[in-house]
Formats: C-alpha cells, structure tokens, sequence
C-alpha cells in the first residue's frame, strides 16, 4: 500500500506564478485652505453678478410694461427696454460692489466650499433692485435693502454651508425664472379675467416651483423657460383687440367728447354771463341742447372724467379721488365704440395722464404728453428708474413735464390725428386745463376782462395765510376772477380751431358734439380760496352740457330738469343704437333732448375724498351729498381743517330760494322734518353701500341691487 498525496492544482500554479505585492494605501489628500477672494477679484465678481441680476429684472419689468400694447410704449420699446436694462443693471453694479466691502468685513475666512462673500454681495443687490423695480422703494431704501440682504446672504451661509451655486450661470437662469414668474402674477392681476386669470396663476406657480427646484438642481434652464413662456402666453391673452370698426363710415356718426376743465356754467354767456367771452361756445348752444342744470358727481378731475365715460359713480367705477387708476374689467365709453369707431383722446392735465388714471388702454391713440422730450415722458413713469430720474432732473431746476399744456398745443395735437385719418367713423376725447389754476392766459385774453395787476405770482407757491389774505381782498378777488374769465376765452378761441378742422374735413354735419366740463370752481366763495376739491357746493358741482347734434338738430332746445355727467354715456350710446353696450348707472337723456317734457327725477350723488392739502386747508375727511328734488344734502364726516377739528355734520339747502346755499337749514332751523329726513335716509343707504368701495374700488353687486331696489339708482 502506497502512501499517495493528494495534487492541488492551485498550490502547483502558485508556486509558478510570483505573489504579486500588495499596493500601498493612497496618500491622504490635504484639503485646500479656505483663503477669501483678491480684494480686486471680489469687486469685480460682485458687480457682474450685480450687473446680471439688475439686467434680468430690468428685462422683467420692460416685458411687464409692454404687454400692455400701449402704442406709444411698443414704438419705443427698444429705447425703454435700453434704459430699463442699462440702467438697473448698472444700479445692480454699483450696490454689488459696495456690498462687496461690506461682505469682507463680516465674512471672515469661510469654510471650505462656502459661498464667497462677492456671490453674497450679489444676491443682495439684487434683492435691492427687485424691491426698487417691482415693489416701489425708492432709491434711497436701496441700499439699506442690499446691505441687510447680504447680511442675511452671509448668515445663512455660515448656518448652512451652502455650496457655491451663486457663482454658478445656472443660478442665473433660475432667478430670471422667478422674475418672470412674478411679472406674470402681476399682469394676470392686472390684465385678465377669470379662467385666463387662473391660467397664468397657474404658469406663474409652475414657473416658481421649478426656479425653487432649479437652486438646488440642475434645473435652471427649465425654469427659466417656463417663466419667459408664461410671460409670453399672458402677454399673448393680455393683447387688446386689434380695434378696427366695422363699419366704412357711410352714415355713421362721429363723436367729439370735449371737457373744459374747472369750468363754471355761470361763467359762460349761453348761461347768461353778461360779462363773459365766449363765442364759440355760445353758438354751439345755439345750434344744440343747453341743459340749464347738470350736475358733476365729483369735485376732482380723475373721478368726475372716469364717470363721464363710464356712466357710473365713482363708487362704482372705484377712482374715488386723482391717481386712482380704472381697472380694466370697468368698460368705457370708447370700449363700447371699438368696433364701430377708431378713437383718440388729448389731455391737456396731470391727472389725466395714463400713469395716473389708467384710461388709455381704452383707445386707438392717447396723447397726454405734456413734457418737453420727445419720446422719454411717454414711457419713463412706467418705471421706477424713469420716475427717479424725472425727480432727479426736476430738482436740478429743469423742466422735463409740465403737469399741463396749454389748449392750443392740445388742439393741434388733435388736428393733428383728425386730418390723418380717413373716412371712418371717429371718436375724439379733447381736455383742455386752461381755467384750472394757475389763472394764467396770454396777455390778449387775461385783458378781455380787465388790465391786469402788477407783478406775477405762483399760485401753488402761495402759503395759506397768503391766499387767506387775496380772499380777503376785493380787488385781488376781482383781478383772479378777471383772469379765471381769459382762461376761459382762451379755451374758448382754441375749440373754435377744432371746430374748423371739422369743417374742412366735411366731419362737422355728421359730428355729434358732447360739450361740458368735470366740475366747477371756487373762485372765492364760503370763503376758501379759488380751488376746488374742498367742498360740494354749487359751484363745484354745478357744470355746462350741450349736445350739438349732427345736421343741428334739435337746435335752440333747452332743458330745465336736473341731469348729470353720469347721463353723457349713455345718451351718446343710444343716440348711435348702441344702448346695451354697457351696463350703467347714468340715464339716456334723448327724450328730453327732444323738447319732450322730461318729469324724471335724477337723484345726483356727489363725493369728495381727497385727502391731505387743498388749497391751505388739510382735508383729512370725506364729503357726499345728495341733490334732489331741489334741495341739497351734504354730509361731511369728521376730519381736520387747518389746525381746527371739525366734527361729523350735515347742512341742507333749498336751492330754489338759496341757490348760492348760504342758509343752512340744519344751522338756522334745527331739524327739518321733510324733506331732509327723506333725503338723509337716502344718503345713508348710499353711504353704507359706498363705505366699502374706498379700499375695494368696486362696489359690491349686493350693495348695488339693494340700492336699485330702493330707487336710488
């Protein structure tokens, strides 16, 4: 028996094989040292990050104003996005590289990864230039703004160690994302309805959501794709109807709308003025319908214009005072002739500028341009950067914008646009400031009525005590009267101009001529000064209105009963066959327009709810009253005039005997039984309605069929 060993096949291939050595152990790699950036290298990066930021929002906010398709803002968008790009992204530069100092200061050596102190300069420029571009800051907040939201940057950082993603192009890309995911929540508040409105909501938190993502991701493109094309899709829905009327123009009526700013019925000579100067008026009385007793419903000019095109009370429409802009889901005058008319509008005040009333998007054409340049005051006060450098300029003492124009720059604007066009049927809006003070018409006009005084003065320049002192003063009283009546005459010879053209063109017989004007003036009396706004007497709320109808019909007819600016609109549209064009409060007045005996009783609401300084007095209160049935209710809440406080009160005039409403009812005879508490329980109904209106703007549809259901509208 053999002892045999078993063969291993792999002990025999080791030992022909040599063991191969084993690999020594990697060498630990040293991490880099946290060091901070070059002094010049932070400066640099922090202002191109800046720069980079300032330029999206700039872009942002261009995209935002031009999708409003305002032709006078799209034929220079290449110069506003230029100045809206430009400079915020040079503004974004300079707070970065100021942050940048400051972020040094507190960064100290960071920790390994962090994100530099340039990347958190950055981001809190731009956070400064978003709240001065969107959220309205002004300038000076600014910088206060970028260095807390460095600071903040810089805390956040040190918390969580964030990886450097500022630096990153793709940040970029998402912040631009949320740009234009927040200018699409704006606009969708602004310029669409409903399922449109919620649409763009939607797009605008798509657009969010994926940005938020893109920080932390690879994502940024994406986000930023989704917003622009969120923008551009409610740019797309925003973009009004191509307005071109239907209608040739064969036997179509044109409309003039014409708007004598502040001026009084009692100062013109169809309203039997023996002193007055106004000619061009007078004829078209003449050859028209005079209503001897039309009544503005409110002493501003924002309101009073917003009511006439719209047929509704300002509580309706919900522009209560100047600088409340209309929303656009309230339909004009020219909204209901888009389709039947092309349709232009010349301002000649402030207050009617589109940054401030909101009303040119209604029309073909708005000119409210009141300045010196020759395209810049079109667009800048859309922008927070335009509006700064306006107020920088005005303060260095030069005159960019005039708060008016005189009427013939006006009238030749409108000439202008009238002989351009072709035969289509026209509705022209002409507003001329000249009798709003300052009293200041050429030499010829202000001495139709009397040799001026010496010397010249600024009457928004005057102190209170200075225009307390011409009230008291007979002769200063006549000479502002004196020169209140050449404003007048002077409006007068510049619509005698327009009217001519009309002539020339063959418009003038087929022209349907609304003549009137938003409220009244002061002048002197109850003893405040020679303004309006203040109060709700007569001579603020008592105006002229004539129709001149085409072919001079219904020529020489006047009519007695009481009507109201809110009337024009509707009379307009029911004269063109459009009567359900719009909804409105205001009444059709062709009835009595033909001689017809006209027993409607028009109840006219009036408001006054301007707050601050007027005219010297601080007018911290609001004022309603109710015209009716020949007397006159006003209700004036509680509120400081001058350094006096003046309580809750009414007063109550019978016009027929007091029609300058010197003998308060309520002061000489107590508590008149009737018709004052007929009159005050319809006041309160309409005060209660109105109460909500002065923050929501509109009037609650509840509210307004409770107040139609008691007959007052």
């Amino acid at each position: 028996m053999s002892d045999a060993t078993p063969i291993d096949p792999d002990a025999d291939s080791a030992q022909r094989e040599p063991q191969a050595e084993p690999r020594p152990a990697p060498k630990p790699v040293a991490a880099p040292a946290a060091r901070l950036e070059p002094f010049g290298g932070s400066l640099a990066r922090a202002a191109l990050l800046g720069a980079l930021g300032g330029a999206c929002v700039g872009l942002a906010e261009s995209a935002k104003i031009l999708a409003l398709h305002d032709a006078r803002y799209v034929q220079w968008a290449a110069k506003l996005i230029t100045l809206q790009g430009a400079g915020l992204a040079l503004v974004g530069a300079l707070l970065a590289a100021i942050c940048a100092l400051f972020a040094r200061a507190l960064a100290g050596r960071p920790q390994h990864r962090a994100a530099p102190p340039s990347a958190c300069a950055g981001l809190g420029a731009i956070a400064a230039v978003a709240a001065f571009a969107f959220g309205g800051q002004s300038l000076t907040l600014a910088l206060p703004i970028a260095l807390g939201a460095t600071a903040l940057a810089l805390a956040l950082r040190e918390l969580l160690a964030w990886k450097p993603f500022f630096t990153r192009a793709s940040t970029w890309w998402a912040l631009l994302g949320l740009a234009a995911a927040l200018d699409v929540f704006v606009l969708a508040r602004e310029l669409v309805d409903g399922a449109l409105q919620w649409t763009a909501y939607a797009l605008a938190l798509g657009g969010a959501l994926v940005a938020a993502r893109a920080f932390f991701g690879k994502q940024a493109p994406h986000a930023a794709l989704l917003g622009l094309l969120a923008l551009l899709v409610l740019t797309a829905l925003a973009r009004p109807e191509r307005r071109v009327p239907e209608d040739s123009g064969a036997g179509r009526t044109d409309v003039l709308l014409v708007s004598i700013d502040t001026l009084r019925a009692d100062h013109l000579g169809c309203y039997g003025a023996e002193s007055a100067h106004t000619p061009t008026i007078d004829a078209l009385a003449a050859q028209g319908v005079l209503f001897e007793d039309a009544t503005s419903q409110a002493n501003t000019t924002g309101p009073s214009h917003t009511t006439m095109l719209t047929g509704l009370y300002p509580a309706e429409h919900g522009a209560l005072s100047n600088g409340v802009k209309l929303s656009h889901r309230v339909k004009t005058l020219a909204d209901a002739l888009a389709r039947t008319h092309s349709s232009a509008a010349f301002v000649s005040g402030f207050t009617l500028a589109d940054e401030l009333c909101g009303l040119a998007p209604r029309f073909d054409w708005y000119d409210d341009q009141m300045g010196a340049w020759s395209w810049l005051p079109r667009i800048v006060e859309r922008s927070q950067l335009g509006r700064l450098l306006v107020r920088i300029a005005r303060g260095r003492g030069v005159e960019l914008a005039p708060p008016d124009r005189p009427a013939g720059a006006t009238i030749d604007a409108a000439i202008e646009w009238l002989s351009s066009r072709g035969d289509e049927p026209l509705f022209t809006f002409v507003h001329l400031y000249d009798p709003h003070v300052p009293y200041a018409p050429p030499e010829e006009f202000a001495r139709l009525h009397g040799e001026p005084r010496e010397g010249e003065f600024d009457w928004y320049a005057l102190s209170t005590a200075q225009r307390q002192k011409l009230v008291d003063d007979p002769e200063a009283v006549a000479h502002m009267r004196a020169l209140y009546k050449g404003e007048i005459s002077y409006a007068d010879a510049q619509l005698a101009r327009l009217i001519e053209e009309l002539k020339r063109s063959g418009r003038w017989e087929k022209t349907l001529v609304v003549l009137t004007s938003d409220h009244g003036e002061g002048l002197g009396s109850h003893g405040y000064w020679f303004d309006h706004g203040t109060f709700l007497y007569d001579e603020e709320l008592h105006v002229p209105l004539i129709l001149r109808f085409p072919n001079a019909q219904h020529a020489g007819t006047r009519v007695k009963s009481q009507v109201r600016l809110l009337d024009i609109a509707p009379t307009v549209l029911d004269h063109l066959g459009l009567r359900e064009a719009l909804k409105m409060t205001g009444e059709s007045l062709l009835n009595a327009t033909a001689g017809a005996p006209d027993p409607a009783e028009r109840a006219s609401y009036a408001l006054s709810d301007i707050g601050g300084s007027v005219s010297g007095f601080e007018v911290g209160g609001r004022r309603m009253s109710l015209r009716a049935r020949g007397h006159k209710l006003i209700w004036s809440s509680a509120h400081w005039l001058d350094t006096l406080r003046v309580p809750e009160r009414d007063e109550f005039y019978t016009l027929g005997r007091d029609p300058g409403e010197l003998d308060d009812l309520r002061r000489e005879n107590g508590q008149p039984a009737h018709p004052f508490e007929d009159l005050a329980r319809q006041l309160e109904a309409w005060r209660t309605a109105t109460s909500s209106a002065r923050n929501e703007q509109e009037l609650e549809p509840d509210a307004l069929e409770q107040l139609r259901k008691l007959g007052y509208l």
